[in-house]
């Protein structure tokens, strides 16, 4: 039912087109030739504009995300070697050591007060270092220039046994926690690494270093790389965005974090408003998260297309004008011959005034003024009754239009195309006489070579339709083979199928066409490089080619697939019957290939059989 609602508006569209005036027919070609390949350049510029500007920036956020990954993961083990260093000295081990045996510990603490500010002073990532026991602080020392220190944390954010609990999670091992540190009105997110300090000889837990991070770190590492102020880039972990610049939703980005998977590579997503990239850092179960608008990142392709709006309209402003000028020039000389010929048909044979034209039309209107003055002449030297007799003989003569007179006509048209150096008309001419030539022959058989150069004309003819570069012909037959005689046009339909369903779908391939002859039986192989087909519609064909009685009347692409396979195997099941096979296999995206065997004594075999049919036939019409 639909393909038929699809016939009968292709119908009605292609007799309003025939009912329309030459001038608008030529605007409407005119409209064609110059939109369709305008929007087409115009779509494919922005398809592909759009893909490389998106695959240019996942590329370049991605390197982007893993140089800051591979920085901070070096910050990382920058700092737990610190804390490592830290718990090689031993004024730590004796303030804890002599707070446990309450002696006094204030000389050591000075020490090891002076040695936490070395570090402060020597790593600007450190904002403050800090001892503590299950009850008390024993030593805090923080960067003066910053805001917080762990004093203001420990204990009034996190208790005594919190600190505890945290530094027990790492076995031995420094654990980095992030928390919000509430402050008036506002907060602000503090990154700690928390360790056990066990006695060295007995391995007890006697005491937690803490060291508070300098969150600056973070930032002044993106500032680095980003250089587009449109994108927004992140640290996220423990539930919270611990450094950002930029904005970003921080539910979504926490959703989607919460879908990511692959803890190894960029994990890319895309929506009708952003593009987020997410990496993992493995060793803190942290992610690098970047944010970028689409229509910020898209904002030069919505340039492209307004562009691309403004040349369709100048050119549709540009082509009614051309059109309305040119149809003008040509419809003058034109419409002087329809009404020169109206008055013909009235019995008035004028000429038509001189338009000073040199082109075809001038010609055109140059030849029938002087078919007129001959007419004119006739008319007045011969009777009416002797044209009435002739009109007679002429009607007989026009009927007879036999193939030598259509190969006149294509030879007309051909010598026309090459005398305006129109080379793609001749060659499409010539190739269409080699097919008009083997189609009305007679015979029912044509040798191989003959079958060879009929493909090739009918090759030639469709490259108009697909370009020269996007249909391809390869043949390989054995020169012997060539002599063989098959019937009529039993590849042809093999190499259509080929184009039409394997090639076309994909829109350029080759088809190769081979013939060979192994152990006394004539190898005729069809192949193409298109879609293939799946398994499933190869068995389907594969099923009706068994039963090649039946043939598939569905109103579905498969059918019409299928006819001509189904035909050709019946020809040769005719002709040949068992001395003929016929084989189809097929892969998807990889191509289809044909392949036919007939045994050589059946081919001889099956032409004695026709030359004896004919004489048959020759001996009846005798009689």
């Amino acid at each position: 039912m639909r393909m038929f609602k699809v016939k009968m508006i292709f119908r009605n569209i292609i007799k309003y087109y025939r009912t329309i005036s030459i001038d608008k027919k030529f605007l409407a070609v005119s409209y064609i030739q110059i939109f369709i390949p305008i929007i087409l350049i115009g779509v494919l510029s922005f398809r592909i504009s759009s893909d490389l500007i998106f695959k240019k920036y996942i590329g370049y956020t991605s390197d982007v995300i893993k140089t800051a990954r591979m920085r901070i993961v070096d910050k990382i083990n920058e700092l737990n070697s610190i804390t490592q260093d830290i718990l090689y000295q031993t004024e730590l081990y004796n303030v804890l050591d002599k707070s446990m045996k309450n002696m006094d510990y204030y000389d050591d603490i000075v020490l090891l007060t002076n040695n936490f500010r070395k570090i402060i002073l020597g790593h600007l990532d450190v904002q403050s270092i800090g001892v503590f026991t299950e009850e008390k602080k024993l030593c805090i020392v923080d960067n003066t220039s910053k805001e917080i220190g762990l004093d203001e944390i420990i204990p009034a954010q996190i208790s005594f046994e919190k600190i505890y609990d945290i530094a027990s999670k790492g076995t031995g091992k420094p654990v980095w926690y992030v928390t919000l540190l509430k402050k008036e009105k506002e907060s602000k997110v503090v990154v700690l690494i928390v360790r056990c300090i066990n006695n060295p000889q007995t391995l007890k837990l006697e005491g937690v270093l803490a060291v508070m991070i300098n969150t600056e770190l973070f930032s002044n590492t993106f500032s680095e790389l980003v250089a587009e102020k449109s994108q927004a880039i992140a640290i996220v972990g423990n539930d919270m965005f611990i450094s950002t610049k930029g904005n970003m939703n921080k539910e979504k980005i926490f959703k989607l974090i919460s879908d990511v998977k692959n803890k190894n590579g960029v994990v890319t997503y895309t929506s009708n408003e952003y593009i987020v990239n997410i990496l993992p850092i493995k060793q803190l179960d942290w992610y690098i998260v970047t944010s970028i608008p689409v229509k910020v990142l898209f904002k030069d392709i919505d340039k492209l297309r307004m562009w691309l709006i403004i040349l369709c309209f100048l050119s549709f402003v540009i082509t009614s004008a051309m059109s309305l000028i040119l149809s003008t020039d040509f419809l003058k000389p034109i419409n002087a011959i329809v009404e020169a010929t109206k008055k013909i048909k009235k019995g008035e044979y004028k000429t038509i005034e001189n338009l000073d034209r040199k082109d075809e039309l001038g010609i055109l209107i140059d030849n029938f003024n002087s078919m007129v003055v001959k007419i004119n002449h006739l008319i007045n030297s011969i009777y009416k009754e002797q044209i009435t007799r002739k009109e007679a003989e002429l009607k007989v003569l026009q009927t007879q239009l036999n193939p030598h007179f259509l190969f006149n006509i294509l030879e007309s048209i051909n010598w026309l195309a090459q005398l305006n150096g129109v080379s793609q008309i001749s060659n499409v001419v010539i190739a269409l006489s080699k097919l008009l030539e083997v189609n009305l022959k007679e015979e029912k058989f044509l040798t191989l070579e003959e079958e060879i150069k009929y493909i090739t004309s009918y090759v030639s003819i469709l490259k108009i339709n697909f370009g020269e570069e996007n249909l391809k012909l390869e043949v390989d037959v054995d020169k012997k083979a060539l002599k063989f005689r098959l019937p009529k046009l039993l590849l042809q339909p093999l190499v259509e199928n080929s184009i039409f369903h394997g090639i076309r779908p994909r829109g350029f391939g080759k088809i190769f066409v081979g013939g060979y002859i192994w152990n006394d039986k004539l190898v005729l192989i069809v192949k193409d490089d298109g879609i293939g087909m799946t398994p499933e519609k190869l068995k389907g064909i594969r099923q009706d080619l068994e039963d090649s009685s039946k043939i598939p009347f569905e109103p579905e692409e498969r059918s019409h697939t299928r006819i001509g396979l189904v035909n050709v195997l019946k020809r040769l099941k005719l002709i040949y019957g068992d001395d003929a096979s016929f084989l189809i296999e097929s892969l998807p995206q990889k191509g289809t290939t044909i392949k036919i065997e007939i045994l050589i004594d059946a081919l001889s075999r099956a032409i004695e059989e026709n030359l004896e049919e004919l004489l048959d036939e020759g001996e009846e019409g005798d009689v």
